[in-house]
This record gives C-alpha cells, structure tokens and sequence, in this order.
C-alpha cells in the first residue's frame, strides 16, 4: 500500500476530526481545532486501517482514538507548561490554563461520543481501559520525576501505560484480535523510546519541540537513565541540577545508539507477532518506520 492509497482514507479521517469538534461551536471548538490543525503523524488511525477491511468502523473509530491522543496532548502541555507543540503555541499558553483544561476534556467527551453514537461498546470499553491506562502512566510519570535512580523496567511500564496502550487500543479497535493488540503494545513502546532519542539529539524544526524537554522537565527517559548510570554529570542534571551542555554528554556515553538497540528490539517482537494480518507488509513497514524516523 503506497502513501498515494492511503492518503484519500487519511484525508477522510482529517474531515471527519473537524466535523466532530465543530459539533459546539465556541471556545473550545476554536482551541480544539487548533489542537488538530498542528497536524501529528496520525500513526493511530493509519494502524487501525491497516488492521481492518471494514471502511467505516476504521473511520469511526481512527477519528475517536484521534480526538483521545490529542486530548491527552492538551492536557500535557498544561501540565508540563509546554509552550510549543509541533512548533505552534499550545492551548494554555494562547487562552490560559482553564480554556485549555476545558479544551482537554471537550476532546475526550467528543471522541468517546464517536463510538457511543453508533452503539459501539466494546469500542468504548476499548478505549475507556487504554484511558485508564494512560492516567496510570502519568501518575507514574509524576512519581518518577528528577529520580535518576529509576529503573529501566519502571521506565518501560510508564512507556508501555502512557503510549503503548493506546498503540494497542488501536490495533483492538480495528480488528478486534487480540494478536493485533500485541502488535500495537509492542510498537507503541518502540515508538515512545524512539521519541525519547529524539528528545535528546533531534533538531526543533524537524520535531516541532524544544529539544531537551524531558532533560530539563527531570522526566527519566531512557536515554538518560542509561547515560546517568555511566556519567554523575547527567545523573545530577535529571535530578534537578543544571542542564546545560547535558545533552552533549548524554550522546557521549553511547546512550542513544544502546536506546535505540531497544527500541528495535520491541519493533521486531511487533513484527514477529503479526499473523495473518489485512495488510501485514504494510505493518512490517511501519515497525521499521517508527524507530527510523527523524521526527
């Protein structure tokens, strides 16, 4: 499947994203908007078509899942005081922090809406327990912060609540298999440790963030836990000490590279777990593409 074959269904996806957030207009309905005109990958709705031969339930539910991942990023930003997101200012910033609170939780309500106006439970179950998930994550998260002595395994439960479970909810809403579903789990953490890599090494007019972020926020990713076993200068900065010239130390230690090992390592359990897949070349492809990626 080219990117030429899957653009129109992408293209629907985008249409019917404003359609749902233009439900109320208003206030939210603008910074909503403006949330999914920031664009995103929409690696979420393109796993969900390529799961499932089933045209409308991929579109309803790639645009429920969509409003969800892009309520969560409003929420983030709030909470983390991100002032840029893709490279445009964030709700919070723009109208304050109760717009952007309200904007958050507009998003969710609408995305379960999209499942629950066509009768779709065990959609809504779906997402409601990859929902659950992704709050469970970020408690975690906020237990973990400036704590350098978290380990690896704790790192890659968060990764695997926060952005995995979601990846996998994707894979369920589509195909309903459970199989599928460990597919999604599995590439969502290659794609949260990849992300992590470029937090530290990517360029911000390629990703559209400050990079550097997780450093200076005391977030322990996991290339910064690897090089602050090795450097006591990286392990006092993600505890809250200075940053700078951190960034440059951390990819001296070969932490990037070691990262980026593991991250291949969950894209290739991915790819081994698919089986009979709709279009399991395709997914083999975006194993690899997540991990190789540049933004």
């Amino acid at each position: 499947m080219t990117v030429a074959e899957v653009r129109p269904y992408l293209d629907q996806v985008e249409e019917r994203l404003h359609d749902a957030v233009a439900a109320y207009p208003g206030l939210v309905e603008r910074l909503g908007r403006a949330a999914l005109d920031a664009g995103g990958k929409r690696t979420r709705p393109l796993l969900i078509h390529l799961v499932t031969d089933e045209r409308e339930r991929a579109l309803r539910c790639s645009v429920a899942i969509e409003l969800i991942h892009t309520a969560t990023l409003v929420h983030d930003d709030l909470i983390d005081r991100a002032p840029l997101r893709r490279g445009r200012p964030t709700a919070w910033r723009t109208d304050g922090d109760e717009a952007a609170r309200a904007t958050g939780d507009y998003l969710f309500a609408r995305g379960f809406a999209e499942l629950a106006d066509a009768g779709d439970l065990d959609g809504v179950r779906i997402l409601a327990d990859a929902c659950l998930a992704l709050v469970r994550g970020e408690a975690l998260q906020r237990r973990q912060r400036n704590r350098p002595d978290t380990t690896i395994d704790a790192y890659l439960e968060r990764i695997a609540l926060k952005t995995g479970k979601l990846f996998e909810a994707a894979c369920l809403l589509g195909s309903r298999d459970p199989g599928l579903g460990y597919f999604g789990l599995n590439l969502g953490i290659a794609f949260q440790i990849a992300d992590d890599v470029l937090d530290c090494s990517g360029d911000t007019l390629e990703t559209g963030k400050i990079a550097g972020t997780d450093l200076r926020e005391g977030t322990p990713t996991l290339p910064l836990l690897l090089a602050a076993q090795e450097d006591d200068t990286v392990r006092a900065a993600l505890a809250g000490g200075p940053v700078a010239g951190v960034l440059l130390r951390v990819a001296a230690t070969g932490a990037l590279e070691r990262s980026l090992e593991i991250a291949h390592g969950y894209a290739r359990q991915a790819r081994e777990s698919i089986d009979g897949a709709v279009h399991r070349d395709e997914l083999e492809g975006l194993a690899n593409a997540v991990v190789e990626r540049r933004r």
